[in-house]
């Protein structure tokens, strides 16, 4: 279930419709990768409390919800990067809860480090000394569920060759799933899909690449399929990010 918005350009939802196609096929294939997952869940919380950690990204919305299948009690937690989150975020949240009884935390992070167009961005980042602030860890701090996924980059590979699905502390239930079945999944399921999936530039953008998470917050040019993820930022969210940087300074 693809949620709308008003960012979405011409043939976006045409091209999006297409893929579904696909989606729906492949959605039919599933069920031996949702009963691992939810077997890795469950395995992971015989070992002790913890909580399922989302962004509303397709992969953690996947893994909250194959969470509410295992019938484990842990509350799925959203730590919040405001005003710098994409707006659609909330309606794929909502959309979520509308459909599952599960238990839920919101938290609200303290961003220190200068965000893309605000005063001291570039020094920040181009400084060796300074780190990057990882929210998710101040704020998470116990044991945890993720959507990690090996697929998305060479050291999640080798995290997952060397600590595997389950762990002492983390559990990431999807971790050899592709992008594909994590969409077909989300269609099989009739999931909310949060619409920057969908923000392909008609299909000239690989959906599989695109990302939900805090706007501003690249350094250096990411490329999705030649195009950088600062330039697909400032075409589909210009809005949002001159509202965030609004709110930044008015609120200093």
């Amino acid at each position: 279930m693809l949620i709308d918005s008003p960012r979405l350009k011409h043939g976006d939802r045409e091209h999006w419709s297409r893929l579904e196609r696909y989606d729906q096929a492949i959605g039919t294939r599933l069920d031996r990768k949702e009963e691992q997952a939810i077997t890795r869940i469950t395995q992971w919380a015989a070992a002790g409390d913890g909580v399922c950690s989302v962004s509303w990204g397709k992969d953690s919305t996947v893994v909250a919800h194959l969470l509410a299948l295992s019938g484990v009690r842990a509350p799925i937690v959203w730590v919040r990067s405001d005003p710098f989150e994409m707006p659609e975020c909330d309606d794929v949240k909502d959309a979520f809860l509308a459909t599952h009884t599960v238990e839920y935390v919101e938290k609200r992070a303290i961003l220190r480090n200068p965000k893309r167009g605000e005063e001291g961005y570039e020094t920040h980042h181009t400084n060796p000394n300074k780190k990057h602030q990882d929210v998710l860890k101040e704020n998470i701090r116990g044991r945890y569920i993720s959507g990690v996924r090996a697929q998305e980059s060479r050291m999640r590979q080798r995290s997952a060759r060397w600590h595997g699905t389950v762990s002492k502390n983390t559990c990431r239930p999807i971790l050899d799933w592709t992008a594909e079945e994590v969409f077909a999944y989300m269609y099989r399921e009739n999931l909310p899909v949060h619409p920057a999936y969908a923000m392909t530039y008609a299909g000239k953008l690989d959906r599989r690449w695109l990302r939900v998470h805090p706007l501003c917050s690249y350094h250096e040019e990411s490329s999705v399929h030649g195009r950088d993820m600062v330039s697909w930022e400032d075409d589909y969210y210009a809005d949002a990010i001159h509202a965030a940087i609004q709110h930044r300074l008015i609120n200093r």
